[in-house]
């Protein structure tokens, strides 16, 4: 038993380290739209604590008191597919493409959604103001 809590707990260290050197935000939602846990990129954009982000309600980071009107976790749980969307960080103001994934328990239930918001290029200036 003590083996396994060492290799749960060796396992749990390596998969942060993972998450947190990849440069798009991480996001970990129940069902109930509460967020169980985010990576660095994620913490920084929003500008947030750990401890501020784990048990609140991912609406909350959008300076919303309820879910977003176009919110891809209901359709996930709904329909069990991979949703696309965009998504403005508040205090970026910056566009992401979030792709959000229904992760399933070994009986099909879903029970959690990982967001990855990936920050869209900026815009070519004009293709370069056709190559000048």
């Amino acid at each position: 038993m003590e083996n396994n809590c060492a290799l749960n707990d060796y396992c749990e260290t390596i998969l942060n380290i993972v998450m947190d050197v990849i440069e798009d935000i991480i996001i970990i939602h129940d069902s109930e739209y509460t967020i169980v846990w985010m990576n660095n990129a994620g913490l920084k954009a929003f500008n947030m604590k750990i401890e501020d982000v784990i048990g609140s309600h991912c609406h909350s980071l959008f300076c919303r008191s309820t879910p977003c009107d176009d919110c891809p976790i209901p359709r996930v749980i709904t329909h069990g597919s991979i949703e696309k969307s965009e998504r403005i960080i508040p205090t970026q103001k910056e566009s992401y493409d979030c792709t959000s994934t229904p992760v399933r328990d070994e009986d099909g239930n879903i029970q959690m959604v990982v967001q990855h918001l990936r920050a869209k290029p900026a815009p070519k200036k004009a293709a370069a103001k056709k190559m000048a």
